[in-house]
């Protein structure tokens, strides 16, 4: 989202170049609503860019990291896809999650590469929430840091439909490398599953 914005926002600023470079400002100063206009612009552009700079959607997208409610469900949907569950436990309000996610994460996502090949979901465990666990019941957020003993935030979990760990967690690190190391800790899930549908490296 915020990488189509900020192109939108590119193309606006080589139009405004374009106009100044056009325009001298004696044609400003003979025609005012042209040069109301061009301030209205200037100013629009720079709301623009502060609300999505600022905003909590400039890091978390849920249309393709979706906050995890009803494990369960998604348990049921893997299964019958036999397809592994990644789950991103995050902090919220945790600079390394937010970035970690905008570097890293969703650049893959919105790639396509990793489609029919896991699904993904994210539960912070530092907020007062419930999310529904793989038995069905109603669990705060924070005691999945103790049911799957983590250590370290932000972090990846991979799990089969029925919630069990099938491969190792991936901790965050160098974003450049993190897409990689995705991949493969995907892959690695995927096999354990014996599902012969792996992501190309």
């Amino acid at each position: 989202m915020i990488y189509q914005f900020l192109d939108k926002l590119n193309i606006m600023l080589f139009v405004q170049k374009l106009s100044i470079k056009t325009k001298s400002f004696q044609s400003f100063n003979s025609h005012p609503n042209s040069f109301r206009l061009f301030l209205r612009s200037i100013v629009i552009t720079a709301s623009l860019l502060t609300s999505v700079l600022f905003s909590s959607h400039a890091y978390s997208d849920t249309s393709v990291l979706p906050i995890a409610s009803n494990l369960q469900e998604l348990g049921k949907q893997t299964t019958k896809q036999n397809l592994p569950i990644a789950i991103f436990f995050s902090a919220k309000g945790l600079k390394s999650t937010s970035n970690l996610k905008d570097e890293a994460i969703l650049p893959v996502l919105y790639s396509g590469q990793l489609d029919g090949h896991v699904l993904m979901t994210e539960i912070n465990v530092n907020v007062d929430e419930t999310t529904i666990d793989f038995y069905g019941d109603t669990t705060p957020n924070p005691e999945f840091k103790y049911l799957y003993n983590l250590t370290s935030l932000p972090v990846m979990v991979f799990v089969n439909g029925e919630g069990e760990v099938i491969t190792e967690q991936l901790l965050s690190g160098a974003y450049d490398y993190y897409p990689f190391y995705l991949k493969q800790s995907i892959n690695n899930a995927l096999k354990a599953l014996k599902n012969p549908q792996l992501i190309p490296e």
